[in-house]
């Protein structure tokens, strides 16, 4: 009698790996940098992957940094984001693993900040308007590394000069990072300085790469006090006193100024933000007459939004319950310091100074969100957006 036919269940073959550019498209659509982080530790091949510079670049162009948390300008505090918020353990990660006091340079405890952008800071020495003059330091605190940029030429800080007047003329001056920069992929990076005279406006630039100074560009503009914004790869400055916003492109290192919307010509011009809003408009913010909302207007970006062209009122955004400052917007955001209304009759508050609390408002999705409690003394204080390492590379 014939044996029983045996069938014997062949093994499928193995399916070859996906190529890494396969597999880097599939990373670059994760939103969450936990999701990035899970892929990492599940094996090595997957962490050298999403790790490498190439990589990160492509994902930064992508993915905005989130905001950790908050640096003061002048004693040098960092307060990262509160719970429940979700950033609020990467907040606490960088609070522990950043050097924010600074103590990694000769004169740790003698700087003060003037701007932040990405996981660079810029400092310059204490002691008034006029000490950018002297040299600056671009530094990364997570990374405790640091670039010296010497004195502007010509401009060197002068002790013996007691006014305005006596320093050349000068009415203030503002050092800031130009994120803009085609060096920004590398450790390379550029500085922008503006001097206001009382009648033009002077815009210098220091490169990494050649460690000069040079004078890019002048502007016949009457001096006022200002607050800076950044959109759509330019400058823009908003006056207290003025009906129009100061533009520089720093691409082309090209001056130019635009009209804000006719219906706000009677508003504070430190209570209105210019931001992106979409991929080729324009955006501006403005609070609403009570602050208990955001207006929000936009126009075609053609020509840096310098044009005929009449603003539109897209949106109100309603706020909380505070009386709002706004204070920057960085990444696609819109930070506002808050201070709740009424607070002076509050239980809670007697015998206690206002709870200054910070909020941050998503440009695309028009969400409001707390971010945090802090009390930096009365200073100025700067947003610090950033990811977290291995994700977070030197930059400088």
């Amino acid at each position: 009698m014939a044996s029983a036919a045996h069938t014997i269940a062949v093994a499928p073959a193995a399916l070859p790996p996906l190529p890494d550019e396969i597999l880097e498209d599939i990373f670059l659509r994760l939103d969450d940098m936990a999701d990035l982080a899970r892929a990492a530790a599940s094996c090595t091949s997957f962490r050298q992957l999403v790790t490498a510079r190439r990589f990160l670049r492509r994902f930064r162009s992508l993915h905005a940094p989130p905001i950790l948390g908050f640096l003061a300008s002048d004693h040098l505090q960092f307060c990262p984001v509160d719970p429940p918020h979700r950033s609020a353990a990467a907040g606490a990660a960088l609070a522990q693993a950043a050097v924010f006091d600074f103590s990694f340079l000769n004169r740790g405890k003698c700087w003060s900040v003037r701007d932040v952008r990405g996981s660079r800071v810029l400092l310059a020495p204490k002691g008034g308007i006029y000490r950018p003059f002297e040299y600056l330091m671009v530094c990364d605190p997570l990374h405790r590394r640091y670039v010296s940029i010497p004195p502007i030429p010509g401009y060197e800080y002068d002790t013996r000069a007691t006014s305005r007047h006596q320093r050349l003329g000068v009415m203030d001056v503002e050092p800031f990072l130009d994120p803009a920069s085609k060096e920004e992929e590398d450790l390379a990076f550029r500085v922008i300085s503006i001097v206001l005279f009382r009648s033009k406006v002077v815009a210098m630039v220091f490169s990494s790469d050649t460690g000069k100074w040079e004078t890019a560009t002048t502007f016949t503009y009457d001096y006022a006090p200002f607050v800076r914004y950044y959109a759509h790869n330019c400058f823009y400055w908003t006056h207290w006193t003025r009906d129009d916003v100061l533009v520089l492109n720093p691409l082309e290192m090209e001056f130019s100024a635009v009209n804000i919307p006719l219906g706000l010509h009677d508003h504070d011009m430190s209570d209105i933000a210019i931001v992106n809003s979409g991929e080729s408009r324009l955006g501006l913010l403005a609070f609403g007459s009570d602050e208990s909302c955001l207006e929000l207007y936009s126009k075609s970006m053609s020509n840096n939004g310098v044009g005929t062209e009449d603003w539109q009122h897209d949106r109100t955004i309603p706020l909380p319950n505070c009386h709002f400052t706004m204070i920057g917007a960085p990444e696609g955001h819109l930070v506002l310091h808050g201070v709740e209304r009424g607070w002076r009759k509050k239980p809670k508050y007697a015998g206690k100074d206002q709870e200054r609390q910070y909020f941050i408002v998503d440009l695309k999705a028009l969400l409001v969100e707390r971010l945090c409690v802090f009390d930096p003394a009365g200073h100025h204080v700067y947003p610090y957006a950033s990811f977290l390492p291995p994700f977070s590379l030197p930059s400088v």
